[in-house]
């Protein structure tokens, strides 16, 4: 998958900066949270607006902050991998957040694990920090992200999911055109300019991709069109 940094649709009025992403930041680690607090900090158009250190702490900072992008590290510690379990709930609470998980080292199981609960960007934690900027940007504006180390893992496993044989797949000329884009990275709005058409009409075609490639978000089409041969 390319790296693709969205943009930000429209522009401020003359003299005004356009406010900063709010992120929160869900790590087990007080070091892991001091390192991501002093990156986002480095960033003026990114704001830190809470940190958890488990899971119950985590679910308080759904209903006390106004984030727009979370950053969960999926090594927090617990029973019952308490990184995916909040994954999955705050999703479910609050679709619109968006959630970039992190992981300390390549754990394949892991990684599919954070994209089927709903995870909408895997960043790995050895990402530069400029990478990690980008993805909490693109996550913000509606985009997806995977790191091209987490794409050559998830697309080239050497155990892949299977794959149903009898599920013949046709999709149009402009789902195909619509599903590369969504690879590449850009928003619903960028599809939409891109191909001249209504944002509502790139919402429809997505929706029917995803029944199509029996898929519920924009990174699992992304990864299954991939591995499919779908697109290149």
């Amino acid at each position: 998958m390319h790296e693709q940094l969205a943009t930000v649709p429209g522009s401020p009025a003359p003299g005004l900066s356009p406010a900063p992403i709010r992120v929160a930041v869900v790590a087990d680690r007080d070091t892991t949270r001091d390192a991501l607090t002093h990156v986002l900090a480095a960033d003026p158009e990114l704001r830190v607006v809470g940190e958890a250190s488990d899971l119950d702490s985590a679910f308080d900072l759904l209903e006390t902050t106004d984030a727009q992008v979370i950053l969960v590290n999926l090594g927090l510690r617990g029973g019952d991998a308490p990184g995916l379990t909040f994954i999955r709930r705050a999703k479910a609470l609050h679709p619109e957040i968006g959630i970039l998980s992190l992981k300390r080292q390549v754990e394949e199981h892991l990684l599919r694990a954070a994209l089927d609960a709903g995870a909408d960007a895997c960043c790995l934690a050895t990402t530069s920090e400029s990478r990690l900027r980008h993805a909490i940007k693109a996550v913000a504006d509606g985009a997806t992200w995977l790191d091209p180390e987490i794409s050559r893992i998830l697309l080239h496993s050497a155990h892949p999911r299977p794959e149903d044989p009898a599920r013949d797949l046709h999709l149009s000329p402009r789902e195909v055109e619509i599903l590369r884009l969504v690879t590449e990275g850009y928003t619903n709005d960028e599809i939409a300019g891109a191909l001249r058409c209504s944002e509502a009409t790139v919402k429809t075609h997505l929706l029917h991709l995803f029944k199509k490639l029996d898929v519920h978000d924009r990174v699992s089409a992304a990864v299954r069109g991939l591995r499919r041969g779908l697109v290149d």
